[in-house]
């Protein structure tokens, strides 16, 4: 299998099970790979790419040992770890100085084999104006910065003893890339529900529209977790969710909208 610096762990880890230690013996860190429920929760969301960065080790290193167990690296990879955390924020100083900062602690969360991502995007969704949000977390959430960052959250991460804590303070609107990743749809009403009657799939229906923020998210992520592998999703919404349709395009979620009226959008997801 050819892999690059974007390759999911979770890629490597379903072609070849031996990835896990291959990882593990560049640095001890990435030991919360043998525990299924926290590979669960980073494997998937975490690029080799991320994990140099996580691990504070050089790309070229762990290239080196997953080509030991048989992956082939591509030529044109990109060897360059990424930079997407700023290391000292203007913004998220201030709020620090002014005592702005909404504090959100993950660890219990992840020592109960949860998944602190809906959490934690729930926390920036209701961030008042001008507050930074403390996630304390004992690694660095590559993947979330990602993501964040996508959302218009200035970043920064800072390392206390054994608890690493990462900022988040919105700057600017999200990035206007929901209809141009090949997994987001825009449809009319009628084709929408042209899709729905032609579907083939088992469909189940759900209805967030009179939900409080961040719960129509929160409650979409659930139910794609439950879904049926032969399973589809339709969604009654008040309005499109740009801040979830990211997430679900990195799950590898279609998903075909339909604006019907200004407090009434339609959404049929599947893969």
């Amino acid at each position: 299998m050819k892999i690059n610096s974007g390759t999911k762990i979770s890629v490597l880890i379903k072609d070849n099970p031996n990835t896990i230690e291959a990882i593990v013996s560049v640095n001890p860190h990435f030991s919360k790979l043998r525990n299924p429920l926290l590979r669960g929760i980073l494997a998937s969301r975490t690029s080799i790419g991320d994990a140099a960065r996580i691990g504070k080790c050089d790309i070229e290193v762990l290239f080196k040992s997953l080509t030991e167990i048989g992956f082939e690296i591509e030529q044109d990879t990109i060897l360059k770890v990424e930079k997407i955390a700023d290391s000292a924020n203007p913004e998220i100083l201030n709020a620090i100085k002014l005592s702005k900062v909404n504090s959100l602690d993950v660890r219990p969360t992840l020592e109960r084999g949860g998944d602190p991502f809906n959490e934690i995007m729930g926390e920036l969704m209701t961030l008042q104006k001008g507050y930074a949000l403390e996630v304390i977390n004992t690694f660095e959430p590559t993947p979330l910065i990602k993501i964040a960052n996508s959302r218009g959250y200035a970043s920064m991460v800072e390392t206390k003893e054994d608890a690493v804590y990462t900022y988040f303070f919105k700057v600017s609107e999200a990035k206007e890339e929901a209809y141009s990743n090949n997994m987001v749809f825009k449809v009319s009403v009628t084709e929408h529900e042209e899709r729905r009657a032609n579907c083939k799939k088992d469909i189940h229906e759900i209805d967030v529209r009179d939900l409080e923020m961040p719960l129509p998210m929160v409650t979409i992520l659930k139910e794609l977790e439950e879904l049926k592998e032969n399973g589809a999703l339709y969604v009654h919404h008040k309005k499109v969710p740009q801040y979830l349709l990211p997430e679900l395009a990195d799950r590898n979620f279609k998903t075909w909208i339909a604006e019907v009226d200004e407090n009434n959008v339609k959404l049929l997801i599947h893969k």
